[in-house]
């Protein structure tokens, strides 16, 4: 019975043996299994890991500073004109203005106003630091483009027939205009050569003479004390006084080839 007994032992303890190796199998490939699950979990991972990492190395680059500048460094006003300073890259609401001499220069919000002469510094305080704008401030200047009063014209009348010339700009015209200024000129005219009339001013006028070939309409001053009127050409010496632009020369020949008559200086 005890032999028996034994061999049943011994028959159990092999039982358990191969019991618990198969559960030790069992267990290994279990293991392995979650292993292998693990890798594959890993090495699907890994790229986002390595995105993830390198991502987290990138440095993170600093926004760019905007540069804080005041709009001018210095300033020339009149007394009661103003101008508004701004400081660039700053916040408007965060600038401090002052000034370093209220009766010369006022500053408001950047606005300097000019208020006697002198000079004064404007300062934009802006996150503890200063910036400076020299202000000059100079007296008042008088104006000095004044109405220029319309120069007055000179008219020419042939007879009764009032002619439109374009006078020339020289000292002789100068001088004729103020010949007439106050009262009107007539000067009695003669007929000469058949190409122009000529009559006496009664008196001399600066001149410069050059030779020149007339034409139907010149007014000339002659030896400085004549004038002469064309309706046909000559060339002789002359001071140019101007020109009769509103008639032929057809006209001015029906005008002074027939009779002397009679020629009037006056202003408008």
């Amino acid at each position: 019975m005890l032999f028996v007994f034994n061999i049943g032992r011994h028959r159990k303890q092999v039982f358990d043996y191969r019991q618990r190796m198969l559960y030790a199998n069992i267990r290994k490939q279990q293991r392995m299994k979650n292993a292998m699950k693990h890798r594959r979990t890993a090495l699907l991972l890994l790229p986002v890991l390595m995105l993830s990492f390198c991502v987290a190395l990138t440095p993170v680059s600093a926004g760019k500073q905007t540069s804080v500048a005041l709009s001018r460094s210095s300033l020339t006003l009149e007394v009661g004109k103003s101008k508004t300073l701004k400081l660039k890259g700053a916040k408007a609401t965060k600038v401090r203005w002052t000034t370093s001499n209220k009766a010369v220069a006022a500053v408001t919000k950047g606005k300097v106003k000019a208020r006697k002469k002198g000079i004064a510094t404007i300062t934009a305080l802006y996150q503890k630091k200063k910036y400076k704008c020299r202000v000059v401030v100079k007296k008042k200047q008088p104006p000095t483009d004044e109405p220029k009063q319309e120069e007055q014209k000179m008219i020419l009348t042939i007879g009764s027939t009032q002619v439109k010339v374009d006078w020339q700009d020289n000292e002789s015209v100068t001088a004729l205009k103020k010949l007439v200024e106050k009262q009107p000129l007539t000067v009695q005219m003669s007929m000469y050569g058949g190409f122009e009339q000529v009559g006496s001013l009664g008196t001399s006028l600066p001149r410069k003479d050059i030779q020149m070939t007339t034409t139907a309409g010149d007014i000339v001053l002659y030896s400085g004390n004549q004038v002469v009127v064309f309706y046909g050409s000559n060339s002789w010496s002359y001071t140019r006084l101007g020109h009769i632009s509103d008639k032929s020369a057809a006209e001015l020949e029906e005008l002074l080839g027939h009779r002397d008559t009679a020629i009037t200086f006056s202003m408008e």
